[in-house]
């Protein structure tokens, strides 16, 4: 951000600017499935691209190395999970998309541009939106 640049969030905890954008999900691998995440900056145009993509290990004191086949390699965006962080003290922040079923930009709660009018809930936001009387017709509920 430059001098002259005024950041569309603000903290309220830490008085941070960034924020983080984590991505999710599970792929089948044979008999059992595995956890993957990627996460990267949210930029104030709302548009984000996840620098770092990773296996999320459980507890693998007992596991060896296999080999497996991937029988499902496509992702099932709704049982994704996705999360907006503050990129200093990782508060949780509430955000929708610009599009249904989870689909376009990130408009995070916070941002001084948030219009909920113009914005979908990610489904974990769905029910805390209807009592705000933020969840309008279109709304798909999930």
């Amino acid at each position: 951000m430059n001098v002259n640049d005024v950041s569309k969030f603000t903290c309220s905890k830490c008085g941070g600017h960034e924020l983080t954008i984590t991505h999710i999900w599970n792929i089948q691998a044979g008999n059992d499935s595995e956890r993957w995440q990627e996460w990267g900056p949210l930029k104030d145009n709302h548009h984000w691209q996840y620098e770092l993509k990773g296996k999320i290990e459980e507890d693998d004191s007992a596991s060896e190395l296999e080999e497996y086949e991937i029988y499902e390699t496509e992702t099932d965006r709704e049982r994704d999970e996705f999360f907006v962080n503050c990129g200093n003290c990782d508060r949780e922040i509430e955000f929708g998309w610009s599009q249904p079923y989870r689909h376009g930009l990130i408009f995070p709660v916070e941002y001084s541009d948030f219009d909920p009018l113009e914005s979908w809930p990610d489904p974990k936001y769905v029910d805390v939106w209807q009592q705000r009387g933020w969840f309008r017709t279109g709304h798909i509920r999930p």
